[in-house]
């Protein structure tokens, strides 16, 4: 099904679930809900993914997961032992490879190997010392990258596939109330009607109500994709350097980020930010020195301000469930995020 033009909101049937938000949290949060058989609708704002799911880069982990909050990385475990079925899940219904990688990471941040070392031993996850580029690193086997830009299309068909109505370019101007319950929202194009109203709208979500209020907020990532010699490119993998990373894809695109910058709803891009990447990058990877730079953008992250995400009932208004607030580990929280929302409006309906 293609998505819904504004014009079709007023034939299209009441669903059980209107979620706010077409990133990669709305999408498997939307596909969670089908499977338990409920009737959902998607409105977002502008095109499906293309906020910071898509400008990301797909590590399926925090960057230093030794210095989250335990909520998060339980959240990311759960997501590692769903991405497998939700990568078959995706292909069979959108015949879209997400590119799920088990690439490993190496992190060359010398200031964290003691506490990496130990953090690992109480995960009981496997980390070993190793030489790269001639400097001292921890291999962290265990990581995992996906194709983002595939993810998105991937989940987007999938939702076509499941009879999913999206409704893109369609603005939410504010949620309808009746009492102390919610009952859908109001757009720039007319009013739309639901039992149950999910807000994941990413770094925009804190325009919906209290209980995130101040609470979500827009943190901008620049990111660039390089070009290496074929000569000097490393087989696929994720490097983790003080304030920076670098992805090798199985094709070799090559993607460094990102920086963490508090400027609102800016999405400018800067030189300075271009400059300090590939001076990073360069001081640890003698293969990055030489890049050339093909593309740089910018996404904006929902920061949270505890650092853990926002997931479940709103706490005054009923009908009105979140799921954001996930920073920058969106992508690895993404499955079990869905599935905890999933279960709890289930069994709530």
């Amino acid at each position: 099904m293609p998505s819904r033009s504004a014009s079709a909101i007023r034939s299209t049937a009441v669903p059980d679930v209107l979620i706010v938000g077409g990133g990669a949290i709305g999408m498997t949060t939307a596909l969670a809900l089908r499977a338990r058989g409920l009737r959902c609708t998607m409105v977002e704002r502008g095109t499906l993914g293309a906020e910071s799911s898509w400008a990301g880069g797909g590590i399926l982990a925090p960057l230093r997961p030794w210095s989250y909050p335990t909520r998060v990385w339980d959240l990311v475990q759960r997501s590692r032992a769903l991405y497998g079925a939700l990568q078959q899940r995706l292909q069979a219904l959108s015949g879209v490879d997400i590119e799920l990688l088990h690439c490993g990471a190496w992190l060359l941040d010398r200031a964290d190997f003691g506490v990496a070392r130990d953090w690992h031993a109480q995960q009981q996850l496997p980390c070993a010392d190793a030489d790269c580029e001639g400097a001292p690193a921890l291999v962290m086997p265990w990581v995992q990258q996906v194709r983002n830009p595939r993810l998105i299309r991937a989940l987007r068909g999938a939702l076509a596939a499941e009879g999913i109505s999206l409704f893109e370019q369609l603005s939410v101007t504010a949620l309808r109330r009746d009492g102390g319950r919610v009952t859908g929202v109001s757009t720039d194009q007319g009013d739309m009607q639901a039992r149950h109203t999910v807000v994941a709208a990413g770094a925009w979500s804190s325009q919906f109500g209290e209980a995130v209020s101040g609470r979500v907020h827009p943190m901008r990532g620049q990111m660039l994709r390089l070009e290496i010699a074929p000569r000097q490119r490393p087989e696929a993998g994720i490097w983790l350097l003080p304030e920076a990373y670098v992805i090798v894809r199985d094709d070799g695109t090559t993607l460094l980020g990102s920086t963490v910058e508090d400027v609102g709803y800016d999405k400018s891009v800067t030189k300075e930010a271009r400059e300090r990447l590939l001076r990073i990058a360069g001081a640890y990877l003698p293969w990055t020195r030489e890049a050339r730079v093909l593309d740089h953008w910018s996404g904006l992250r929902p920061g949270s301000a505890d650092g853990e995400p926002i997931i479940g009932a709103d706490p005054s208004l009923r009908g009105l469930w979140w799921n954001t607030g996930h920073f920058r580990t969106g992508l690895a929280m993404a499955p079990a995020s869905a599935e905890e929302l999933a279960e709890a409006i289930a069994a709530a309906d």
